[in-house]
């Protein structure tokens, strides 16, 4: 009998716990089909821990991809790409949950195995070019100093701030007396208020306050933005009314942005915008300086791919004109969203389409001619494996905060300090003939604003020095046995630490070895320079008064024409005009020495009593400059 009982005991817990397993699947289903992903990831849970049901298994598997639950996204995949009707896609989405949780190896498996069927995908190839340059988010991780704000509290959400006054305002799901307790059925969290932190002189915070008014309704609110004076605001909430949500035709409930302004210390709720719809949401907003435009996010149709950014401008009377898609290439085929802008010029945004980390990554792009520039990654320690969103930074580009859920399964607000990058100019001077390396160079480093500074190149013929961010910089290079150059280099435009490399390529001097100076003409058995001498003889000032060390023979010759004894006069006369002409210049005439030739040292075989046509005797009548000595010191020491 006992042995019946217990048969007959088993029978009906079984038959109990397959009803409720049924009943839990039904209901399970039922909140899939209603977008409650929360509460319908707890009963498929409790399912799954009970029963192998194939479909279970891939509606949960979507509820923590839509819930952004990296670590359970990856448990769920993992399984259902091993079922033998198994989609293409489950390997991307498997892959962008590797990346979340930093596996950026086995994301690259699946990325290959999904791209083998979607070659096409453009931002699957972004993916796996980043997972196999994981190099390019480093270049810079000293650039930034980032801590957790104190306020941040556990197991609850906070993220989106927005400067206000001395403080910042922000949203969150924790609790405070009167709040609403309702919680959302998409993520099982309560729904969005918003609050305001005050930051202390002494960089302390207050206790978040929920900020005061009407717009802190039933459901979420945020992100939001406030004009350049504090009071007005624009800021995102669910669309609904008389405390019902509305639903599109999808029976999704959309976002709308609305405008709020300051009255009597209270925020009042003055309408929403006119270019909003019932059918796709808006949300997210950020400002001009002026408040005359206004950048948001929205899926609206046509777009690029999920949600992209929009601008609308003031048109007066609270009227805005049709949004302006920004376009390719801020946005893709992911999810591009939370817009901050800097000083009119500078956008920050999140996105999970662009090149990154895992999850959505921090961009900065640059307005330039009305265009905006290729987006730039923040890189580490900015972006991590996790979402990071959310960016906003003083005007100075100093200080600022964003949000992410790096450190926890909810999202934090982090502060940052933005360093100014650690620069380096590194020079290598060579021989311009054998490549070699030129030891004892004095380089003098001259920077605008600045004494100047002398540097030394050692054997290996290289030298380096810390150098300022957004600055032009003059090197003079000097060695006795070499002609000085000028060379220049910036570090504008560099935004992040490195060493800027200058190669300086020096001639040897050779003493008493005459050389044609190219461009010194005169008139035909005349002493008179040619006007087009006039370059040539600069030239020949710049390099004395470069190289003040060295002294050197002004040479003069001519062709055969006419008698020995005048050409002889004639080559010393002009080698005189020209050594006249560079004392006029300011160079010293102790360096200089006028020597005549006449026809001694004819090029060709233009000789007396040989007929030549005008261009050959032409060879003949030169300059030639000597470098007769140079003085042992450099002229930089």
């Amino acid at each position: 009998m006992r042995k019946q009982y217990i048969i007959l005991f088993s029978s009906l817990l079984i038959t109990l716990l397959t009803g409720c397993v049924q009943v839990r699947l039904r209901t399970a289903n039922e909140n899939y089909d209603q977008f409650a992903y929360a509460t319908a990831a707890k009963d498929y849970e409790f399912v799954l821990r009970n029963k192998i049901d194939n479909q279970a298994m891939i509606n949960i598997a979507d509820c923590y991809h839509q819930m952004g639950n990296a670590v359970k996204t990856e448990f769920w995949y993992r399984k259902i790409i091993k079922f033998q009707d198994a989609k293409p896609e489950w390997n991307l989405y498997l892959a962008e949950a590797l990346m979340r949780n930093a596996k950026y190896s086995e994301a690259q498996i699946e990325l290959e195995k999904y791209l083998e069927l979607n070659k096409s995908d453009f931002r699957a190839q972004r993916m796996l070019h980043a997972c196999l340059n994981l190099q390019q988010f480093d270049m810079d991780t000293t650039l930034y100093t980032i801590n957790a704000l104190r306020l941040n509290t556990p197991k609850q959400n906070y993220f989106s701030p927005a400067f206000y006054r001395s403080g910042i305002v922000f949203l969150s799901d924790k609790y405070y007396k009167g709040s609403n307790r309702t919680k959302s059925d998409w993520t099982g969290e309560r729904y969005l208020d918003m609050f305001y932190a005050k930051k202390t002189d002494h960089g302390n915070w207050l206790d978040p306050e929920p900020i005061r008014g009407d717009v802190n309704g039933k459901f979420n609110e945020g992100p939001l933005v406030f004009s350049r004076d504090n009071n007005t605001m624009y800021f995102t909430r669910n669309n609904y009314m008389s405390n019902v949500v509305e639903k599109n035709k999808r029976n999704i409930n959309v976002l709308k942005i609305y405008k709020s302004e300051m009255v009597e210390g209270l925020w009042k709720i003055k309408g929403e915008m006119l270019f909003n719809s019932g059918e796709y949401s808006v949300g997210h907003p950020a400002l001009n300086q002026d408040g005359t435009i206004m950048y948001f996010t929205s899926d609206m149709p046509w777009g690029y791919g999920g949600t992209d950014i929009y601008m609308v401008q003031s048109v007066g009377d609270n009227n805005w004109s049709q949004p302006t898609n920004l376009g390719a290439p801020i946005n893709t085929e992911g999810n591009e969203m939370f817009p901050f802008l800097q000083n009119d010029s500078t956008l920050f945004f999140a996105s999970d389409g662009l090149e990154g980390l895992g999850g959505l990554d921090i961009f900065e792009s640059n307005k330039v001619n009305d265009v905006w520039s290729q987006p730039i990654n923040l890189g580490r320690p900015i972006n991590s494996s996790m979402d990071d969103f959310s960016y906003i930074i003083d005007s100075a580009s100093v200080s600022g905060y964003f949000s992410s859920n790096r450190e926890s399964v909810e999202d934090k607000i982090f502060s940052f300090e933005k360093n100014l990058p650690k620069l380096q100019i590194q020079i290598s001077v060579i021989d311009q003939v054998g490549n070699s390396p030129i030891d004892k160079v004095y380089i003098a480093v001259q920077q605008e604003g600045k004494k100047d500074t002398v540097v030394v190149t050692n054997a290996s013929g290289k030298v380096r020095f810390k150098a300022e961010g957004d600055k032009d910089y003059s090197l003079k290079c000097d060695n006795q046995n070499y002609y000085l150059i000028n060379t220049s280099t910036t570090t504008k435009g560099k935004r992040f630490s490195e060493t800027v490399n200058v190669e300086v390529a020096m001639k040897k001097i050779k003493v008493n070895s005459p050389a044609i100076w190219e461009g010194v003409a005169f008139n035909k058995k005349d002493w008179q320079l040619k006007l087009s001498s006039a370059k040539a003889l600069s030239d020949l000032v710049r390099l004395l008064t470069e190289n003040p060390r060295i002294q050197i023979e002004i040479g003069s010759y001519t062709d055969s024409r006419g008698k020995d004894p005048e050409n002889l006069s004639l080559t010393q006369r002009r080698a005189e005009l020209v050594m006249q002409y560079l004392i006029s210049q300011g160079i010293k005439a102790e360096r200089l020495t006028a020597k005549g030739y006449g026809e001694t040292k004819l090029l060709n075989h233009c000789i007396n009593g040989l007929l030549c046509i005008e261009e050959e005797h032409e060879i003949n009548n030169r300059i030639e400059i000597t470098v007769t000595s140079i003085s042992k010191d450099t002229a930089l020491k």
